[in-house]
């Protein structure tokens, strides 16, 4: 039994359950700012909550951010489906010099998860997570959306069968390091042949500039279309690339920089040695809360 005695109690308690809260809101939403903003809603209901009245603060402050993380995502897909060309989740970002001073609970879930996840209708998706991610029983989903745990096992069997995709092992976090390196290396030299030589056959390169800065709009398939389209943007513009290395959604990713501006993030998902796919976020708004790239700006 949680007492919510003080007010102290009630914010040690929702710390307590932030890291696990947010990763819970991220993958509902696919949103950094969102999820953010969700749990300031959160916590704004749960510093109101009337002392002694909550059984278990885990499962309480679970219910309250799965309805607003579901209430936003009903609103989101409406405006996704207007989205000027193709729209990607906002990156998590982080350095790589990081990674051993998280915790279990940090476990970021790839952006091609999240792409996945778009497919699914609301509830389908909060489901989903909540038995995928958050390792909840049907009993605990049924408490949490109000229905009966018959109507969550059909709810989860309908988005599975919506998914119908193998997930795909993530490569080795030092690997994938080296080819984003190798990659950005060769972008910087403008050394088609070695880009090439990086890149799948049938690799992708995916951009969410939201219509706000200048991407490529439509997908590019094929390891040699994406390196003269590289090549040519550095050409065209008469500057070059610089990259950061970084991890993004806990996987290798790069900041991107053109003429010296930070203009992008870079993800990149890995397979057989070499790189599929790459998505470029790009959208200013996106990327408000990546360190640097207010003070680093976009032209």
């Amino acid at each position: 039994m949680t007492a919510l005695a003080d007010p102290g109690t009630a914010l040690a308690a929702f710390a307590g359950e932030r890291a696990r809260l947010r990763a819970l809101a991220y993958r509902l939403l696919g949103s950094v700012a969102e999820a953010e903003d969700t749990l300031q809603d959160a916590w704004l209901r749960w510093s109101a909550v009337a002392p002694g009245s909550v059984g278990s603060a885990p499962a309480f402050l679970t219910t309250l951010v799965t309805r607003l993380a579901l209430d936003r995502l009903r609103s989101a897909r409406v405006a996704r489906e207007r989205y000027y060309g193709l729209w990607l989740p906002e990156p998590e970002v982080a350095a790589w010099a990081d990674a051993a001073d998280e915790g279990p609970e940090f476990e970021s879930v790839p952006i091609a998860m999240l792409l996945l996840l778009e497919r699914l209708a609301p509830d389908q998706r909060v489901v989903f997570v909540l038995r995928e991610a958050m390792d909840l029983d049907y009993a605990e989903i049924a408490a949490t959306l109000g229905k009966s745990a018959e109507a969550c096992r059909q709810i989860m069997r309908r988005a599975r069968n919506r998914l119908n995709a193998p997930s795909e092992p993530r490569a080795d976090a030092d690997a994938g390091r080296r080819l984003a390196d190798a990659f950005a290396e060769a972008s910087v030299r403008r050394d088609y042949a070695a880009i090439v030589a990086l890149l799948s056959d049938d690799a992708q390169w995916l951009s969410d500039g939201g219509g706000m800065v200048r991407t490529a709009v439509n997908p590019l398939f094929g390891a040699d279309r994406i390196a003269r389209f590289l090549m040519g943007v550095q050409r065209k513009r008469g500057v070059g690339f610089g990259f950061v290395p970084v991890r993004v959604n806990g996987g290798p990713g790069l900041l991107a920089e053109l003429g010296g501006s930070f203009r992008s993030v870079l993800a990149f998902d890995i397979a057989d040695g070499r790189i599929r796919r790459i998505y470029q976020i790009a959208n200013p708004q996106k990327l408000e809360h990546v360190a640097g790239f207010g003070d680093a700006g976009v032209q």
